[in-house]
């Protein structure tokens, strides 16, 4: 008599199949696959310290303690980041090295010198996207500007985030205590939020409006992830942990982002004109 697979084993078998394949499909590098196993075994992990993690016992008169404060600070500090990253992107422009290559070859053969410039004559950015038509589903249009959507999508989830984290701290702040069933939905909806965000982001080809609004999720989900935290468990060290879990949610993002860049420019017959290294 066959025995049947069980209903888990066969979603687990599926859901490995699937991220071997795209795994495959992006051609992420050593790198990316560290980032992307970090970044979700990290949600795995914070959810079990959120679980069986024990709760402050600190006296309620401290609503607005040092330690919160500073962890509070410290999560609008890595928004104001991104928003500056997303508003300059040229000065994030080195994380994408397009670049002219020319080289000098010397009688013998050997590169004697490589210089490498950018030739603005062949290659216009929109942010930090050349205008070369391989990049069109990588910029998005408003009021005639090109914009990178996935940093756009960050900037706008980070503004949002910052003015939430400031309400909450001067207004929601002495309700702790009171209001553990809203800390309890915060924390659920922003895990089902950033998981979602980052499955979006990391293996998904979708749609321009798609990217603006994952990487919104993902700013604004995590933003309810840390106040769950916050009225539920007040726990220093869960809270620090997910300050450094937000840190390599944004790594992974740059860098399966990076990757699919290089890709492309790889792929891209223009080889001549434009190099990414």
């Amino acid at each position: 008599m066959i025995s049947k697979i069980p209903l888990s084993k066969k979603i687990f078998l599926l859901t490995t199949k699937i991220f071997i394949n795209q795994f495959r499909e992006n051609n992420f590098n050593i790198q990316n696959i560290f980032l992307i196993l970090i970044s979700f075994s990290g949600i795995f992990f914070l959810v079990a310290m959120y679980l069986w993690s024990p709760q402050s016992t600190a006296p309620s008169t401290s609503h607005y303690s040092l330690n919160k404060s500073i962890i509070l600070l410290l999560f609008i500090l890595i928004c104001f980041l991104g928003i500056f990253a997303a508003l300059y992107p040229s000065k994030c422009k080195t994380l994408l090295k397009f670049q002219n290559d020319s080289k000098q070859k010397t009688s013998q053969g050997n590169i004697q010198s490589k210089q490498k410039t950018i030739n603005q004559s062949n290659i216009q950015f929109a942010g930090h996207h050349p205008d070369c038509g391989k990049f069109s589903s990588h910029t998005l249009t408003i009021n005639g500007k090109k914009y990178c959507p996935g940093c756009f999508g960050l900037s706008v989830g980070a503004s949002i985030a910052i003015v939430g984290m400031v309400a909450y701290y001067f207004m929601a702040y002495p309700l702790i205590g009171y209001t553990s069933i809203y800390g309890e939905i915060s924390f659920w909806i922003g895990v089902c939020t950033v998981f979602t965000a980052l499955l979006i982001i990391i293996f998904l080809n979708v749609g321009i409006k798609l990217k603006f609004i994952s990487n919104i999720a993902l700013v604004t989900g995590s933003f309810l992830i840390l106040v769950g935290l916050d009225i539920v468990k007040g726990n220093l060290i869960t809270e620090l942990y997910f300050i450094i879990l937000v840190i390599f949610w944004i790594l992974t993002r740059i860098a399966v982002s990076e990757t699919s860049h290089e890709t492309i420019c790889q792929d891209c017959l223009k080889k001549s004109a434009c190099v990414y290294e």
